[in-house]
């Protein structure tokens, strides 16, 4: 941990003192000079010890930005540290105080983290309880409509077109547009809003898709309410809560063997 607190260290000064340099270079050039400018960064980009410090600069801001509620760093400081590594002035491997502070700073951070993960853990178990109780209220209305059908594993659809031509089989693969929703409504998902049709075989997806697409026939439409045993279980996917009982409107728009 110390190794990677002292790397941090040095890339977030190492990437003040580059950005510092190139402040000054466009203060010393009349406001109007956008050329200059513009030359001045592009001298800048074709540097090595300029671009790794880009590099390390913007692969470590997020880890200072993720601490922020922790920990307020001083850039100041941060760049005064860097020097007096950078010039040998200080040695970490030699400094029990420092090593110390990052220690503490280290506890720290990670006392923090584990109070974060326990929250994220409530919160995700009150919206899988949530998402239980909407997808069973959701399922039991949908089901009470009229032409809704339930296969035995659960399955509740209705067939708004059967479509043509030979059944579909589970090793096909399907060419389709479909929207995904929660029970309250959300759209987690859609072909039809990005425009981009969907082709996938259908033993690779979810088992509600796998077993309602087989109702219906190339140019068939269908609409499906999964529930969460034939999605994605007690999995939290994020704009997917555990326990979620899906909606799908599904139009099949080609159907190919598989090779």
């Amino acid at each position: 941990m110390l190794k990677i607190q002292k790397i941090s260290a040095i890339a977030l000064l190492v990437a003040a003192v580059f950005a510092t340099a190139a402040c000054n270079e466009k203060e010393k050039a009349p406001a109007t000079d956008s050329k200059a400018v513009a030359q001045a960064d592009s001298n800048l980009a074709k540097d090595p010890s300029y671009a790794v410090g880009i590099l390390l600069g913007s692969d470590l801001k997020g880890l200072v930005d993720s601490q922020k509620e922790v920990m307020s760093y001083d850039q100041e400081k941060l760049l005064s540290g860097v020097k007096d590594a950078l010039s040998g002035k200080v040695d970490l491997s030699q400094n029990q105080e420092l090593q110390k502070t990052l220690t503490d700073l280290n506890e720290k951070l990670s006392k923090a983290a584990e109070a974060k993960a326990k929250e994220d853990a409530q919160k995700a178990a009150e919206a899988a309880k949530t998402a239980k109780a909407d997808g069973e209220k959701f399922a039991a209305e949908f089901k009470a409509k009229e032409g809704v059908k339930q296969t035995k594993s659960g399955l509740l659809y209705r067939i708004e077109k059967e479509g043509e031509g030979a059944p579909i089989k589970a090793t096909d693969i399907v060419k389709v547009h479909y929207t995904g929703k929660l029970p309250n409504g959300t759209v987690f998902d859609s072909s039809v809003e990005r425009g981009q049709p969907a082709e996938f075989a259908l033993n690779q997806v979810i088992p509600g898709w796998t077993e309602g697409l087989q109702l219906v026939k190339k140019g068939g439409k269908i609409e499906l309410v999964i529930p969460a045993s034939l999605a994605y279980g007690d999995q939290d996917l994020g704009a997917i809560p555990a326990n979620s009982t899906l909606h799908f409107d599904v139009e099949v728009l080609d159907v190919k063997p598989a090779k």
